[in-house]
């Protein structure tokens, strides 16, 4: 008894000195004995009876006192303590900590029960802990509880369990893999996250080999194989012996009864109805089974949800599963699966589709016919899909595959045709659609090299031993093969390899040709690609004929579509409604056999290439987004908008989630080209959300890349290189050349402004060999004229004109290097802005930038023809961005030549289109040009020389706040030499 308490009194007074004690409790011990006849004991040797060493550090350990009766003992020694946790609280404030008090005793209790009475008035915090779950309903814990909260004696808090970030810090040590793991499994306890991350440091340490995961199953065996993503505990090993052990002592508080029942339940997950537990335990009544469940509802481990028919039970933790499973044998767990099965088909009839995945799960973990289980990994596969979860739907359609070949397929390298010859793969075109669907997942997720070589067998397996019952066999099978060249041919466009792309797409043509194929929805799709690549090498003209041309047969195919009714529709719920239905609970092996009988009707999930032959909505919002993209590179930005509109609105009728991330991430880029930021960000943000829940990585690279340049625009310089870098990051890794090249260069264009010219170049340097290698003259373009601006730069910097007192950038002195910067500088713009296929904005970028050229080399005639001609440009393809530098160069040219009204109005309306448009860099370095032009021209004093300050001091902030480290020291440098000045003055 009175454990909890003699701890605490024991640490307590193991740093108070025994002097100091005894003089403390002398004053007390004083009043007890003027108060009575007799001796009365110390509060020192009241307490002896929990502390025995302290009757040697009193002075009357030899004296003795009248017994008194147990209830006024006890009483006694409550007092005692509670007054020498009063007299120690005069010192120091005390906080008491009793853990785990539903494990103490009674006497603790009452304890606690008279300290908290007593001592509410003293600088004394009690802090006590218990899990509810552990107390019975008449535990005296309870009653203490309730008695305590009703006096208002006491607060009670609810301890939620940690967050997966808290989990995540608490194990933060380990490879970020196992973290995540872990953070699943202990689903917020602290306990058993420190113990899954023991056991994963012992199996590392004794390189326990990895097992196969499968993503997409029950969890009920997780933890304790540690392997390239996950730590999971195995069917067959152990949970770590402390997390066993608390487990363990969870159960032993329940019947054997209820134990064998949670058992069953544990084969079905972590969650299950209460019909399907039923099926699983169908020996027993179903009144037996309401009362184990309510044991064990009682006791903590369940947690019920729901009325009526619809009643789900979930386990207390995950690991409980877990362990409960492990307690079964090999035999009874696969019985059990095979109910669970069963159980699951039976609640589900005519809907199997949306519970295959774990059909699939039971059926293989029972042991269950290859085929069956084959079945329904597909059906899991194409219900996962439809749901957009890219990655599940590839390892259910892997699943299927291997169980169909044995293990044959898929190929990760090799000669394909040489392999498949000897494998002797049965029903050779159901495994080319079900690998054709593999392509589609993992073409979402960026893996186009696995893509490529997938597509390759599915050709080699669609043209083994071939025959054709008609010439309109024929003809479809020509067009299927021809878009599976399509499918090659955009994974090399992805990669940057146009000159394969394009044989691909010759070749897709080809076989069509050959079948006397020359028009209709196929012929388009592959002539669509042919457009996209010449898009992407800056042949817009060419490239806008192709896909007018391509769209309108694309129409055509559907309006067709439409009109026959002999066309099988596009698709079909995932899930078949039976003619029959099973009329026992035992009958899961017939209801199989009706399930294969119609095993040879594979429309019921089309695939791209089947959807595509017929015209599918999705290759005529495709080629809308082509023209889009043509009109926004060429300055045609109402165009533009309209047919991403067009595109966007084909793409949310049909519900098409990876073609909308990128129409968005489009039409984001062509409102931020317009200067329209919110509404560019809303699209893009929109993107990015659609595309990380789809996990597709080639949308998220583009989109992160676009917001990089949001950032840039609106001056948020470390911003934008963070989405630069995750943009290429997420490139690189899937080698999306174009997107690579492209985001180097933008890259570029950061760095530079914050001061960092070395990493600018190596940029511009990356992708300039990309671009080359690739043969895009488009990025080419936009690299080069990336690398004049820098010249530009580096030319300043090199004749030190910063240090000018006078226009900080007039180089009509300049030194030899600054001259020989400035045109080279020209020359490489000269080539830039005559590149085929340059982006609009570029091209007047380029023309700006060449304005500038000839101020900074004091030829202020051309400067100023070149600038109005580039803010003429500007204004016709309303680039607003282009035509507020426009007008701050203009106004810089004006105030040089003294045409000092001219200027000032040119500057005052930079300042107003980029102050409204929030590009808060462009802004600060209109206030330093215009700052300078009013002080150069005005003494010290005057009212134009104060503003022309206010506005050096104001873009210096805004240098500051951007990062913007080059201009910053600029501006300072200009604001020393004029407080300089003012000084000698």
């Amino acid at each position: 008894p009175y454990r909890p308490w003699i701890e605490i009194l024991r640490t307590l007074l193991q740093h108070v000195p025994t002097e100091l004690l005894i003089s403390t409790v002398n004053s007390h011990a004083n009043m007890e004995a003027a108060s009575t006849e007799h001796y009365a004991p110390t509060l020192l040797e009241r307490l002896s009876t929990l502390l025995p060493e302290l009757r040697y550090i009193s002075s009357q350990n030899e004296r003795t006192y009248p017994q008194l009766p147990p209830e006024q003992e006890r009483l006694h020694l409550w007092e005692a303590t509670a007054g020498l946790l009063s007299t120690l609280s005069k010192t120091n404030p005390l906080l008491l900590v009793l853990d785990d008090l539903h494990w103490t005793d009674g006497s603790s209790r009452e304890l606690l029960a008279y300290i908290t009475r007593h001592l509410q008035d003293e600088r004394i915090l009690l802090l006590g802990t218990c899990r509810d779950v552990e107390l019975s309903p008449g535990h005296g814990l309870r009653t203490l509880i309730a008695d305590l909260r009703r006096e208002q004696a006491i607060v009670t808090i609810a301890v939620d369990p940690l967050t997966q970030s808290q989990i995540g810090t608490l194990v933060a040590h380990l490879p970020q893999n196992i973290v995540h793991s872990i953070q699943t499994q202990a689903a917020g306890n602290p306990f058993f996250a420190e113990e899954l991350a023991r056991m994963s440091e012992a199996a590392q340490a004794a390189s326990v080999q990895p097992e196969v995961h499968r993503q997409g199953t029950p969890s009920h065996k997780i933890g304790s194989t540690v392997e390239g993503e996950h730590l999971r505990v195995s069917p067959g090993s152990s949970l770590p012996e402390g997390i066993a052990a608390v487990l363990e002592r969870r159960l032993g508080r329940l019947s054997s009864e209820c134990q064998a029942l949670l058992g069953k339940a544990a084969v079905l997950g972590g969650s299950f109805e209460f019909g399907q537990l039923l099926f699983m335990a169908n020996e027993h009544p179903e009144d037996m089974i309401l009362d184990l469940l309510e044991e064990a509802l009682r006791a903590g481990l369940l947690m019920e949800e729901g009325t009526g028919s619809r009643i789900i039970y979930h386990f207390w933790h995950p690991l409980i599963v877990s362990h409960l499973y492990e307690r079964l044998s090999a035999a009874r767990c696969a019985q059990l699966h095979r109910r669970a099965a069963s159980a699951l088909l039976r609640a589900h009839q005519g809907h199997e589709g949306e519970i295959a995945a774990a059909i699939t799960y039971h059926l293989s973990k029972g042991g269950a016919d290859p085929t069956e289980v084959a079945h329904y990994a597909e059906l899991a596969g194409n219900q996962a899909y439809s749901l957009s979860a890219f990655a599940e739907a590839e390892q259910y359609y892997i699943q299927a595959i291997q169980t169909i070949t044995h293990g044959k397929l898929p190929l990760k390298e090799g000669d394909f045709e040489a392999v498949l010859h000897k494998a002797d793969i049965t029903a050779p075109l159901h495994v080319a659609r079900l690998l054709e669907r593999v392509c589609e997942c993992i073409e979402v997720q960026g893996n186009y090299e696995d893509a490529r070589r997938t597509y390759e067998c599915i050709l080699v397996l669609r043209n083994q031993q071939r025959t054709f019952a008609s010439e309109d066999e024929w003809m479809r099978e020509a067009q299927i093969q021809a878009l599976i060249w399509r499918e090659i041919g955009r994974t090399w466009t992805a990669n940057g390899f146009f000159d394969q792309a394009y044989v691909c797409y010759q070749r897709g043509k080809q076989a069509m040709l050959e079948a006397g194929v020359t028009s209709g929805a196929a012929w388009a799709c592959v002539h669509l690609e042919l457009g996209s690549i010449r898009s992407l090498q800056g042949n817009y003209d060419e490239s806008t004929r192709i896909a007018l041309e391509a769209l309108e047969m694309l129409e055509q195919a559907m309006q067709e579509r439409n009109e026959e009714s002999g066309y099988p529709p596009v698709g079909h719920p995932v899930g078949h409604k039976r003619e029959e239905q099973p009329g026992t609970l035992n009958e899961l092996t017939k209801l199989n056999e009706r399930n294969v009988h119609n095993r040879d009707n594979y429309n019921s999930f089309q695939t791209r290439t089947e959807r595509a032959i017929l015209g599918a909505p999705l290759e005529v919002g495709r080629a809308h987004e082509l023209l889009g993209v043509i009109a926004a590179n060429i300055g045609q930005f109402a165009e533009a908008l309209q047919q991403l509109h067009e595109a966007l609105a084909i793409f949310e009728q049909h519900d098409l989630a990876t073609a909308l991330a990128q129409v968005y991430s489009n039409l984001g880029a062509v409102h931020a080209v317009k200067s329209e930021n919110s509404m560019a960000l809303t699209y893009m943000q929109r993107s990015l959300e659609l595309a990380e829940r789809l996990g597709n990585q080639p949308n998220i690279a583009i989109v992160t890349g676009n917001l990089g340049e949001m950032a840039t625009r609106s001056g948020k310089l470390r911003e934008a290189e963070e989405w630069f870098r995750r943009s290429l990051a997420m490139a690189e890794s899937i080698n999306e050349a174009d997107q690579i090249s492209w985001c180097n260069t933008a890259l570029a264009v950061t760095l530079q402004d914050q001061g960092d010219l070395m990493g600018a170049a190596e940029c511009i340097r990356r992708s300039l060999s990309i671009a080359r290698s690739m043969k895009s003259t488009r990025n080419i373009g936009g690299a080069l004229i990336a690398l004049a601006n820098l010249r530009i730069m580096q030319a300043i910097i090199a004749g030190k004109l910063h240090h000018e007192a006078t226009n900080a950038e007039n180089v009509s002195s300049s030194t030899v290097l600054c001259t020989r910067l400035l045109m080279r500088a020209m020359s490489t713009l000269q080539r830039a802005v005559v590149v085929e296929g340059l982006e609009t904005e570029l091209v007047v970028e380029g023309q700006l930038i060449l304005a500038s050229i000839y101020f900074l080399l004091g030829d202020m005639e051309r400067a100023k023809q070149e600038t109005v001609h580039t803010m003429e440009e500007a204004e016709r393809y309303e680039l607003t961005r282009m035509l507020a530098r426009s007008y701050r160069l203009l106004g810089r040219i004006l105030a040089v030549c003294g045409e000092y009204t001219q200027a000032n109005a040119y500057f005052d309306r930079a300042l107003q289109i980029f102050r409204e448009c929030e590009f808060r860099l462009d802004y600060a370095r209109a206030l330093h040009g215009y700052g300078v032009t009013l002080i150069e021209r005005r003494a010290p004093g005057d009212v134009q020389f104060g503003k022309g300050l206010a506005y050096l001091h104001q873009a210096r902030d805004i240098f500051a706040d951007c990062h913007a480290n080059i201009d910053l020291e600029w501006v300072e440098h200009v604001l020393a030499n004029y407080r300089s000045e003012t000084v000698r003055a």
